[in-house]
């Protein structure tokens, strides 16, 4: 995991790093962690998706932990964020920004390292969990593919184009009944048309003729099954964030 953690106090950065590297090397559990001392040194180089879970202080001098998240949603939906503060008072600004968790960091050690090493876990079995994929042949080479890194896959002639979240594109030589067989068993994908099918969680907007995923790439859809497949793809995510919140054990941050 990719971890980056923001607080300007420097000995809670201290504190909280040694609980997140405990659990690493508790679980055997690989963690980069990068901690920062202020929300703009982390946005002078945030990039999205560049980090598995983000532990944010609300309290800062300069721009609070909650205008830092509102920036970073601006071009980042997806990467998990957990508040750390001495107060509820913002707990409600935590789930407008859709906050993974929010932690109140009290004095006693071992309860905020049970409330820390929770989130982990949790984050930890979602990214097995992402981690299941398919392995084919492409480009000459056997090729393993998480789903959570498949962007979309289209046929191309005799072959099938599989583009990943970064924009790489990799060549296999089989049926789009095939490929389709193998990412529909992940309830992510989705068939928007003929020859294409595409991983919902990179959506950025689903019109009446196209669906744009993430990088900018557009994608037609069947004008005939717009309204299902709009309807498809609410119910997914309607059902992710039901599913997240079930897993949190029926919280609402």
């Amino acid at each position: 995991m990719n971890i980056a953690l923001v607080d300007d106090m420097p000995r809670e950065l201290k504190r909280l790093s040694g609980i997140i590297e405990e659990y690493a090397a508790e679980h055997y559990v690989p963690v980069e962690l990068k901690t920062f001392v202020s929300a703009e040194e982390l946005l002078s180089v945030y990039r999205p998706l560049q980090y598995t879970l983000i532990f944010m202080d609300i309290y800062m001098e300069g721009m609070t932990g909650v205008e830092a998240v509102k920036a970073i949603r601006e071009k980042d939906k997806e990467t998990l964020i957990v508040f750390l503060t001495t107060s509820t008072d913002h707990a409600f600004d935590a789930f407008k920004v859709h906050a993974f968790q929010y932690i109140i960091k009290v004095p006693e050690m071992e309860a905020v390292k049970a409330d820390i090493w929770r989130v982990l876990d949790e984050v930890a079995a979602l990214h097995n969990k992402s981690e299941a994929g398919i392995t084919i042949a492409a480009d000459g080479n056997e090729h393993t593919f998480p789903y959570s890194e498949i962007l979309y896959a289209q046929t191309d002639k005799n072959y099938i184009r599989i583009t990943d979240r970064h924009g790489q594109t990799f060549l296999t030589r089989m049926t789009f009944s095939g490929i389709r067989s193998l990412l529909e068993q992940d309830s992510r994908f989705l068939q928007i048309n003929r020859g294409i099918i595409i991983n919902m969680d990179y959506i950025d907007s689903f019109g009446k003729e196209a669906c744009v995923l993430h990088g900018g790439f557009h994608l037609p859809i069947n004008l005939r099954e717009q309204k299902k497949l709009d309807q498809i793809r609410r119910n997914y995510v309607f059902s992710r964030l039901h599913n997240r919140q079930k897993y949190r054990g029926g919280e609402l941050l």
